[in-house]
């Protein structure tokens, strides 16, 4: 691969400074010639200018027009047509070559002879009477887009002043089509692509080629070269520009001559060198590609031919022996967690559901009927009801509806072993009632908010209220009391580092840990304290795929 770049490398640079200097001449050759062009049709142009602005000189000094503008502004119609004629008369004399108009100091005074001119886009307006006042003895350049002429048009305004006391009587403009100007531009005839364009102080042509490129922003082509120089105090600045491919035919002759020299060294370094590549380099790149997506996890074995002996052979075999050993590894690390992670499930379970003979609780149930003790029997008869839920032959999985069933069974034994009585609410949205959930998830709940809640209450004012519902992609049961509360934060998520402001016991614990060991982090136990007294806890479960649940 190193020959490849000993012969590319000097022949490119070769061909490169041999364009590069001829460019470089060339530019500086071009740029002399558009620059010294540009100033002598500047020249031009500024000549043209100042031809109108001495040719204004004699107009505003014309003694009968100062008069004229000097005199009262009629007050009826008669008096402003007898102005009307005089004006006439007096521009028929000033007028030169081009459109000349008059417009006095006060043109309200004046509808009738407003109406009778037609300054194409210049307006009367006393904007342009303060531009002109402000000059002192020179005029302002203005340009605009002539809709009858259907090309940009320039008019030079100028402010008419008493020769005497020098205030101001009106102003004067003069309408000049585009195409004047442009004839006092002289291109090289040698180029035929050659161009002139004015632009103004905001870089928006006012003068081109193309009609239809008025006021368009200039954007410089990368195609073209240029020179420019400024003509107007108004900023306006006249660009020459020819294209580079009228100036460069030499230079890309060179160009092209240069890129077949460097192709036909590239063909035979090639042709030398694909027998290496194919042999050597080839194999090693594929095998780094294929080391590349080890980091995505996909281990597989790289695939090459055995019967190769040489020193890629023998690394593609030990590279194939690293995949296979750390295959194993990770298969034995998965089932190593897989049975962590079931036995600390059942762990947890266990520690949750107590084992009784169901044969004892049905001789105290036959007994406690004998000796007609029917709230007895009826505790017995829900406590058989919690076991058998609790146990669910080895199955941790069970309904909303039973879930909710399982902890009023809960609360209606407590109701009876405590002789406290107490309200139980329960809001059960029914589209969720059939969803599949991990069982002991609410009962605990009920057993704190019994104890912690409304057993340091009056009789009979306790109340507990279950709450089901969806929320977003998940199932939200909240259990609250009007107990005594809990001397915990606002809002807190169930976590080993704030044991010390959870209700004791590790029924809680255990069911925030078996959600989290589900279903991630995301779900679990939220305790919420939202006033001085009461207690709410929010459980969240994720949405789970309908499955068949042993009941």
């Amino acid at each position: 691969m190193l020959i490849l770049p000993a012969v590319f490398v000097p022949v490119v640079l070769l061909g490169y400074l041999s364009y590069d200097k001829s460019r470089d001449q060339m530019e500086s050759v071009t740029a002399g010639f558009l620059q010294d062009n540009l100033l002598l049709n500047a020249k031009q142009l500024n000549t043209f200018f100042k031809s109108i602005e001495n040719e204004t000189d004699k107009m505003i000094a014309s003694r009968p027009l100062q008069i004229l503008l000097g005199e009262e502004p009629p007050k009826t119609y008669a008096q402003e047509a007898v102005f009307i004629n005089r004006m006439i008369d007096i521009v028929s004399q000033l007028r030169g070559s081009y459109e000349l108009y008059v417009f006095p100091k006060d043109m309200e005074y004046y509808p009738n002879y407003k109406k009778l001119i037609n300054l194409n886009q210049i307006e009367p307006r006393p904007e342009y009477f303060d531009l002109a006042f402000e000059q002192q003895n020179k005029g302002l350049w203005f340009h605009s887009w002539d809709n009858n002429l259907h090309k940009p048009i320039f008019i030079y305004v100028r402010a008419i002043r008493s020769s005497y006391y020098y205030e101001p009587l009106g102003v004067l403009a003069i309408q000049i089509p585009d195409f004047f100007l442009r004839e006092e531009l002289a291109s090289p005839s040698a180029f035929e692509n050659y161009m002139f364009m004015i632009v103004d102080k905001d870089n928006r042509i006012i003068s081109h080629p193309t009609a239809s490129r008025y006021s368009r922003e200039y954007v410089p082509d990368d195609g073209w070269s240029k020179a420019e120089t400024q003509i107007t105090e108004e900023g306006w600045k006249l660009i020459a520009a020819v294209p580079n491919k009228d100036l460069t035919g030499q230079i890309n002759q060179i160009k092209d001559f240069t890129f077949w020299i460097v192709v036909v060294s590239l063909i035979v370094m090639v042709c030398l060198l694909y027998f290496i590549v194919h042999t050597f380099t080839g194999p090693i790149k594929k095998l780094v590609l294929h080391m590349n997506k080890v980091r995505t996890g996909a281990l597989a074995k790289f695939q090459f031919s055995p019967d190769r002996k040489d020193e890629i052979g023998q690394l593609v075999r030990g590279y194939n022996q690293m995949i296979s050993g750390m295959s194993d590894l990770l298969d034995t690390t998965r089932t190593m967690e897989a049975d962590k992670r079931r036995l600390e499930l059942q762990t947890l379970n266990h520690q949750i559901n107590p084992h009784f003979f169901y044969n004892t609780l049905d001789a105290i149930k036959w007994r406690a009927e004998k000796a007609k003790e029917n709230n007895i029997a009826a505790m017995v008869t829900k406590l058989a009801n919690l076991l058998r839920f609790s146990l669910n032959n080895g199955n941790e999985w069970t309904t909303v509806e039973r879930e909710i069933e399982h902890a009023r069974n809960y609360l209606e034994i407590e109701l009876l072993r405590s002789n406290r009585a107490f309200q139980v609410f329960y809001q059960v949205d029914p589209e969720i009632t059939k969803r599949k959930v991990i069982k002991l998830i609410l009962q605990p709940l009920m057993e704190n908010a019994v104890k912690h809640g409304v057993n340091h209450l009056p009789e009979g004012k306790g109340r507990i209220r279950l709450t089901a519902k969806l929320k977003g992609g998940s199932i939200l049961f909240i259990i609250e009391d009007n107990g005594p509360g809990m001397p915990a934060p606002s809002s807190q998520v169930m976590d080993h580092s704030a044991d010390q402001d959870q209700p004791r016991g590790i029924g809680l614990k255990n069911v925030h840990k078996r959600l989290q060991l589900h279903f991630g982090g995301d779900y679990g136990i939220r305790v919420d304290r939202s006033g001085s007294s009461g207690f709410r806890v929010m459980v969240t479960h994720p949405l789970v795929e309908d499955e068949k649940i042993v009941q």
